[in-house]
């Protein structure tokens, strides 16, 4: 039988003469993400969101398995509808062994954040033909400082980036072959169970993708059961929640913590793109020319995906009232994509075609503010001893920050392609710092 046949079997591109390098890339890529996402994790105090899901996940820990009391969540005793239960599941089997301890209830979301970095690299392989353009993308997501941040909280993020990553993944595997599609169906799954409105926004996302992309798998029957089978868990859950609690249960599950603004929507319009501008550099800068590649590249599938996946869900959560900054997330991993494709076609550019100005302009820009905060907090060092040890490091940092946005654009200008490489480390590095510092949350 011919062993392409088989689902497990790897695509073509995979399976080249150099299988080392993949497994060296999924490795490395994980480790270096446990590094950033599990160390020190109880460094400082649980934050009181944190503490709130650790009493529902205390309370969850005290049902009987068999009773499936774990179904419906509760909050000193009465019913909690801010989050569905995979979740909360998760944290309450972390303090079932460790107790309610700031390391062992950050631990779940920090692992599965950690496979989130290869778990893109895989993806970016699906839709990459360069395997360089994939490891591009997984180093911008692993460096990516809301990535990092949020993944480190007991907020569920960790799981939510883990599962959209997944069933987008999933998604790409079913263009091949229809029997992934079960797959794509149980990881819905997962991140509905997890995050209802975040599950629904994804599969209209991808719903949209595929319908341009590759619209005969929607017409596909197989693939069309394989989906409704695989998200037949999530729909009787709900189903149950509606029957136990009625309609505001789920109004609650699916469309929560709204911001009511009066109905002025331009506020909320430029809540999250404001959001992006402050907490995606330095790879904001190669992201914005990835995306206009892309726009410019419609007949290959990797533009079809980062244009519908980055630019269809950031318009979704900008027109809905949405309060939460951790929606975001999700919006991440194709910006990663493109600033990767991006730093790929560099890497392919000829040697007389400078790079732009402008991105060695932002960066000794960024490097000259993150210098100007380090000086206003040295000049303004308290001589408190108690708190020297995290001013040190926080300085350290900065430093650090401002030295490697100078480094870069530096050799931006002299039209040296180991800005790469300089920035990947640095921005590794300074993020390894600032984990290592109490002033984190």
């Amino acid at each position: 039988m011919n062993p392409l046949t088989f689902t497990w079997y790897p695509p073509k591109h995979l399976s080249h003469r150099r299988p080392w390098r993949n497994f060296l890339s999924w490795g490395g890529l994980f480790g270096a993400a446990l590094i950033l996402l599990v160390c020190n994790l109880d460094g400082t105090p649980l934050l009181p969101q944190e503490l709130v899901l650790a009493q529902v996940a205390q309370e969850t820990t005290q049902m009987p398995f068999w009773s499936g009391d774990w179904l419906f969540p509760t909050l000193q005793g009465q019913a909690y509808h801010q989050q569905p239960f995979l979740g909360l599941l998760c944290l309450a089997i972390a303090t079932h062994w460790g107790g309610v301890d700031g390391w062992m209830i950050r631990l779940p979301g920090a692992i599965l954040a950690a496979v989130s970095v290869p778990l893109l690299y895989g993806l970016a392989r699906e839709i990459f033909a360069s395997w360089l353009g994939a490891l591009f993308s997984a180093l911008i997501y692993l460096t990516l400082f809301p990535v990092i941040y949020w993944g480190r909280l007991a907020l569920l993020d960790g799981l939510v980036l883990f599962w959209v990553i997944l069933t987008v993944f999933l998604g790409l595997r079913s263009r091949r072959d229809f029997r992934w599609s079960l797959g794509l169906g149980l990881s819905l799954t997962g991140l509905s169970l997890t995050q209802g409105l975040i599950g629904l926004l994804l599969g209209a996302v991808l719903l949209i993708f595929l319908a341009w992309d590759t619209p005969r798998l929607l017409s596909c029957g197989y693939f069309v059961l394989g989906v409704i089978l695989g998200v037949f868990p999530a729909l009787t859950w709900y189903w149950m929640q509606w029957l136990v609690y009625g309609q505001p249960a789920i109004q609650a599950l699916l469309w929560p913590e709204m911001a009511l603004d009066g109905g002025n929507v331009w506020p909320r319009l430029g809540f999250y793109p404001l959001a992006v501008l402050t907490s995606a550099w330095p790879w904001l800068i190669f992201a914005l020319p990835g995306g206009k590649l892309a726009w410019q590249s419609l007949t290959w599938g990797w533009a079809k995906l980062i244009l519908v996946w980055g630019g269809g869900y950031l318009g979704m959560i900008c027109l809905l009232p949405l309060a939460q900054i951790s929606y975001l997330l999700p919006f991440y991993p194709p910006l990663a994509l493109a600033a990767g494709m991006m730093l790929n076609e560099l890497s392919h550019w000829p040697d007389n075609h400078p790079y732009p100005q402008w991105w060695s302009l932002i960066l000794y820009s960024l490097s000259g503010g993150f210098s100007l905060l380090g000086l206003s907090i040295f000049l303004n060092f308290s001589l408190d001893f108690t708190l020297l040890l995290d001013r040190s490091s926080l300085l350290l940092t900065l430093g650090a920050i401002s030295l490697t946005f100078a480094v870069t654009a530096f050799l931006i200008n002299r039209r040296n392609p180991q800005f790469m490489a300089i920035l990947f480390w640095g921005m590794y590095v300074c993020l390894a710092l600032f984990i290592r510092s109490a002033v984190i949350y």
